[in-house]
Parts: structure tokens; sequence; C-alpha cells
């Protein structure tokens, strides 16, 4: 249910518990309009969805309702057993973050005592996590594997199941993954564990719902499916959409200039010069990559560009170690960096200060993606934010024009929750297995009020059982005590043995998992890189890693260590893990764009107008506008221009292989698909492998001479009937 009517600061002010009231207002003076649409809703009981934008104090928005319930329980002289409200977060240093702030209202009203906060991620100590298990604490905050290792272990859910509020930060970053998925059936499993504790206390006879759900997005669409991910597809949720009115600048730079083919290393050159003219400019700038080892280069190219701001320029991103991170984000909220080179480890809603400049260099493959980025700069109200995008080739021109028009006409991506993704599934049977034995009805019904397994079939279900019970039907016969993970027996699913459980909780979650070594600078963890990368260094071999040149002078099965090696020429690690596939949204504006450019340019001899209708329609400068235009002209004098509904094909041939290139604008992770299952046509019609190559805008397919097909064989190749079963051969027969 979509809420359309706020509060006044007056009547919510009225609602508060006074104490809360008084605080507020001595802290803040007024509420934002996120707080007024919010709060009444929480206060009621109701399931809320948020959605506004950077600064616009949702997050003490979601809180505030949560503080007015405790201060009423403290009134009425009420045990505060166990963990009342469980904040889950996409990212350890969010949930770092949030723990610090909380404490201010904690310790503003003078519940210190009372309120006690447990943070509980991967980088929890032991000591911490045994003082948790003994005692509980009001406040929980966490990530979605960390709460996942805690449903299955009695002494934690003991204390969850007391838990009456779930706030659910950057619910857009969990909606169509995996980890969301994984997440929306612990908030199921911890809703059956609260609703048993209800029916045991009589609270409640039926208990729809015996959890208020709080989720808060800066940016997302549509929020229907949102709401209905955030609290199962058949219960209630108030959905509110606060628009803070924020002018928000968003420029496209390219170092190209008007010529779309510099000469090699130009562009490179012109790029640094010029992020190094926007740092001297300005006080505090967020320099964001799509990859780790870009975050890392251009990191340690602007210290030497800039020496005399070096020690204010600094790297973050996710393969750096804890403390490293902290001790950035630390220096950035006290005005004391000029410039933070990251991949997205910033992208979320940390509190990282007063920052005038983001600049994005290649564009982020996705408008929500771009909105989250330049929302943190002037990240409080009636600020202003101020986005650049830096193209750096061509093609990538032409994307962020596309991602600039569609960023200040504010369309987002829309969001696809995952289907019933089986491995979580199978997790989570062994998950509730391991913390007693429980129905295989049990299970299934719980699966199946998560949103992304409303369609579970009972079949389907019954297929993983029987997997788990033992590797399935080929293996299970003989292989059961080895391959088991689970018993049933009499319809009641237990371990197959203790150690089970133990391999599970080390095992737990669905981020892939790369081979890492950890770096060490004397007795200092700096970070990890890739185990692969350091196979190919030699000690004494040059890197870079936290924006500083180190040299490797020692490395063992996990570890390397490392001395610095300042001045010195490095090679730079690489992470495989930060590639993002254009999204269909700005694949869809991008072919737009090219359809309608490319019949502005046929009907235009001279290029003037062409021109001109670039630089009307999408705000790009002359010089950006001429650069495309001459790119088109130059397609179009070899070929045609990849637009429309037209699947355009070409062809190089050398001595031994033809290679053929599809242009189909589909993004990364759709020509993956498309290009298996058209190679594996190929193969079924001619023989042979073709090698396949993929982007976001097609896909090449390497052949041999005898695999060489006429257009009409290469048109059954794209038929539509029978793609997923030929998808399924295809993965059947590769590394995946």
């Amino acid at each position: 249910m979509r809420e359309t009517k706020f509060a006044t600061s007056k009547s919510l002010t009225s609602l508060l518990h006074p104490r809360l009231a008084r605080w507020f207002s001595e802290t803040f003076g007024t509420f934002t309009q996120a707080q007024l649409l919010c709060v009444p809703s929480v206060l009621r009981g109701h399931s809320t969805l948020l959605t506004s934008p950077t600064g616009s104090g949702k997050t003490l928005a979601g809180f505030l309702g949560v503080f007015d319930f405790l201060l009423q329980k403290i009134d009425r002289e009420e045990p505060i057993e166990g963990v009342q409200c469980i904040y889950v977060s996409p990212l350890r240093a969010l949930a770092y973050d949030i723990e610090k702030n909380l404490r201010a209202p904690i310790v503003g009203l003078g519940l210190e005592k009372e309120l006690v906060i447990h943070a509980r991620t991967g980088d929890t100590t032991q000591t911490n996590r045994a003082k948790f298990r003994r005692r509980g604490a009001p406040f929980l905050v966490t990530t979605p594997e960390s709460l996942a290792v805690m449903l299955a272990q009695e002494s934690y859910v003991e204390h969850l199941r007391h838990c009456r509020f779930v706030i659910v930060d950057e619910l857009h970053s969990f909606a169509g993954n995996k980890r969301g998925a994984d997440l929306t059936i612990s908030l199921e499993r911890l809703e059956r564990h609260c609703s048993e504790k209800c029916n045991e206390a009589g609270h409640v006879e039926q208990a729809v719902s015996a959890i208020c759900r709080i989720g808060l997005s800066a940016t997302a669409a549509p929020l229907d499916v949102l709401a209905r991910f955030l609290v199962g597809a058949d219960r209630p949720c108030a959905t509110v959409e606060a628009k803070m009115e924020r002018k928000s600048i968003v420029e496209v730079f390219s170092p190209i200039r008007r010529n779309p083919y510099p000469p090699a290393g130009y562009t490179g050159a012109r790029l640094y010069e010029e992020l190094a003219e926007l740092i001297r400019q300005h006080q505090s700038v967020l320099v964001f990559t799509n990859v780790r080892s870009a975050a890392e280069q251009i990191g340690l190219r602007l210290k030497e560009l800039l020496p005399e701001l070096g020690d204010q320029i600094e790297t973050h991103h996710a393969s750096l170690d804890r403390s490293v991170r902290l001790e950035v984000e630390d220096r950035l909220k006290k005005g004391e960096l000029r410039a933070v080179v990251c991949s997205t480890s910033l992208e979320l809603g940390i509190d990282i200060g007063a920052v005038d400049l983001v600049v994005m260099v290649a564009t982020p493959k996705g408008v929500s993606r771009a909105l989250q980025r330049i929302g943190r700069s002037g990240h409080s109200m009636n600020r202003t934010s101020h986005g650049v995008l830096v193209a750096t080739n061509v093609s990538d021109l032409v994307e962020a024009t596309v991602t600039a028009k569609l960023v200040r006409q504010y369309c987002l991506d829309p969001i696809q929750v995952i289907d019933k993704p089986f491995d979580v599934i199978a997790q989570h049977v062994i998950g509730m297995a391991a913390l007693a034995p429980t129905s295989t009805d049990d299970i299934f019904h719980t699966m199946i009020r998560a949103y992304p397994f409303r369609h579970l079939e009972r079949t389907e279900f019954d297929r993983i059982l029987q997997y788990l019970e033992g590797g399935g039907k080929s293996l299970a016969r003989q292989y059961s005590d080895v391959f088991g993970k689970i018993r049933i027996a009499h319809d009641m699913v237990s371990l197959a043995h203790p150690r089970i459980a133990r391999e599970f909780l080390v095992n737990i979650g669905t981020i892939v998992s790369e081979g890492f070594v950890d770096v060490l600078l004397r007795r200092r963890r700096l970070g990890s890189v890739e185990e692969n990368f350091l196979k190919q260094l030699q000690i004494g071999d040059l890197f870079i890693l936290a924006g500083r040149v180190l040299r490797l002078i020692d490395s063992g099965v996990n570890e390397a260590h490392v001395e610095r090696a300042d001045g010195r020429l490095p090679t730079v690690p690489r992470w495989n893990s930060a590639k993002m596939p254009l999204t269909s949204g700005l694949a869809r504006a991008v072919r737009k764009l090219r359809t309608e450019l490319a019949q502005h340019i046929v009907n235009d001899r001279d290029k003037g107008d062409s021109v001109d209708w670039l630089v009307e329609h999408y705000d790009v400068s002359t010089a950006n506008a001429q650069a495309i235009v001459e790119q088109f002209q130059a397609q179009l004098s070899v070929s045609e221009i990849p637009a429309g509904n037209n699947m355009l094909v070409e062809i190089f041939r050398d001595e031994e292989r033809s290679h053929h290139f599809f242009h189909s604008l589909i993004g990364r992770s759709a020509n993956d698909a498309l290009s298996r299952i058209v190679a594996w046509r190929v193969k079924k019609r001619i023989g042979g492998n073709a090698l396949v190559t993929i982007d976001d805008y097609g896909f090449l397919l390497t052949l041999r001479p005898f695999q060489e097909m006429p257009l009409e064989d290469w048109r059954l190749c794209f038929e539509r009937e029978g793609a997923e079963e030929d998808l399924h051969q295809a993965l059947r027969g590769s590394e995946l």
C-alpha cells in the first residue's frame, strides 16, 4: 500500500515518546520529509519500505520508531530481553558506521546501560561473540551471512526470538542477487522463531507477522516489487517515497576531444591531468572506478602528479584490510583528505562527511548505480550533488552521454528479483537442520513464504532434499555416507553427522570466494591480492596495494611479506570479481540514441545538423558531440550502424580463422548466455568448438574454415524455440 500523506513536525512530535521528542528537537530541530512519511507508519507497527535520496535522514527514520518502542517498554518497567532490533547491512563497513552512529542517540537519551549494541560481522572478535552468546543485546548490527550463521546455533537463536524490528538498509543492493534471496529466507526463519515465542507468551493467536520489517533504499524501482521482496508475497507493507528538493549537476567529460581515435597514450595522459586539476579545485573528491585494480592505478598516478597533496590522496576498496579502510573513512569524515579513489566500496550509505564532487572514471553501467554514486556528494539536505562522468573512449562517451540524460530524468533501472536459486535453498535446509530436527513440511512452508521462492514447487524441493541426502539418484545408493549432508526419518530432517554443521558455518553465504593471499607490511595487514596474481611475481617485484608501491620480499602459503618501494614503477594487482554488466534499461537507451543519430547522419550531408541535434537532445558539449558523430560516420563508411531491431554481423577473416562479431547490445550477462546458445548450435550443425569472447555490446565467435555457414543457417542458430535446453546443454560441457 502506497502512503502519500505525511505528518507535520508538530503532529509527529506529539506521537513520539516525550524523552525521544525532546532529544530529537534539541539535536536536529525539525524532521525531514522521509522521517515524516516513515515514522508514523512504524509507530503503528506496520512494515514499511522507505525510499528517499541519499542524505535525507532515512536511517534515523528507521530507528526512531524502534527507540520509541523501547522507551515505552522502559516506562512500563518491562524487561528488555534479547535482541529487539536487527539492522542488516550489505557491507561490513556500513555496519561499523551504523554502530557508531547509533551510539549518539543512545547517549543523548541517557540509555547507555539499557541499550547495548552488538555488531556481528566477519570482523567481530571471538571475545565479543562469546559475550553476545551469554547476554545478548537489544541492538544487533549484522550482515546477511552473519545472520544465517547465528540462526543455525541455539545459543544465538535464544536471543533472536525476542526480535520485534528488522531494518534492512540499502535494500535495492540485495533485491536482484543471491545474497538478497538468502536474506529473505533468513528473515522467514527469524519470523518463525519470533512467532513461536509470541504464541508461547500468548501475545498472538495466529501471528501474521511478529516482526515489523523496515526497508531503506535510496534508488529503487519498481517499489511494489521491492516491498514484496522485503516482507513476502502475502503480507502488507506500507510504501513511502520521499523526494528531496536538492539540485543535481551531472556532467560528461571525455579526454579524447573531437577526435574519436586519438594517438596512443593521449587519452590516459589528459585524463590524469584533468583529474588532478579537479582535485586542486575542490576540497573533497570521490573518484569511482569499476574495478579495484583501476582504483589502485589511478590513486598512485594522482599521488605522482600531485606530490604536494600526496598524503591527502588515498585508495579504498574491499580487498584492503578493515583497519586500512576505517582509517581512510575516518580521515575523510574529518576533512583530512582531498581525494579518495575507490571501486564500489563507498557507493552505499556510509557516513563519509562533506564530499563536494564525485568523479566516475568509465560509466557505472547503470542509472541507479550512477545516482547512488553522485548522491555521495552534497551528502546532506539542501546541498548540491555534483557528478562528472569521465568517458575513457568514444564508445564509453556514447554510454556516458545516455547515462547522464537518464540520471537527469531520474529513470531508474527496474530491479529483477532472482527466481528460487536452488543452492540457497540447500544451504537453508542444512541451516535449519543444524539448529534442530525439523519436518520437511515446515522447511518447505518457510521457504515459500520468502518472495523469491514463492513459485517453488514441492517436487523441486523434494529433489533438493534427495540431493542433500547423498548426491541424487545416481550416488545415493552407494555413497550416501560420503556425500550425504542430511538424513530424513519419519519426515524429519536432521544432519547426517555433527561435522556437517561445522563445514556449513565455515562455508555459508553466496559470495564467490576467490583465492586470496594476505599482504603484510612489517606486522600490519594491508589487504589481500589474488593468489594467481601473486604466483606470477618473483621476490623483488613491485606492485600496488592501498595506494603504496610495495616490494615483495617473501611469500608463504597464505601470506606475502612486503616493504615500501616509493617512487618506483610497479605492476598493478588485479581482482577479477568486480566486472559489472550493463543494465538492460541503459542498453535500450544506447540503442535508441544509435537509431536516432544514424537517421540524422544519413539525412545530413555536412554533419552540422547531427552535432546540433546531439547537443540539444543530450546536453553534451560540441566537442563530445563531434567525436560521437565522427565515430558513427566512420562506422557507416565501412559497414552499418547497429541500430533498431536488426542484428548486424561483421566478419573478419585471417589465414586460419574467421571472426564473426554479433552486435547484440544487451549487456555482458545476456551476451554470455546468448553466445553459449549460438556456439552450441553451431557445434550441433557443423561440429567443432567455437571460441567465444563477450562484452556489453555483443559477442565474437571465432571459427575454423569448415565451420563457415550461409546466412540462412545463422538465422536458424537464433531461433527462440529450445533456447533454454540448448543453454543447459552448453553449460553441462563448460567449466561452469
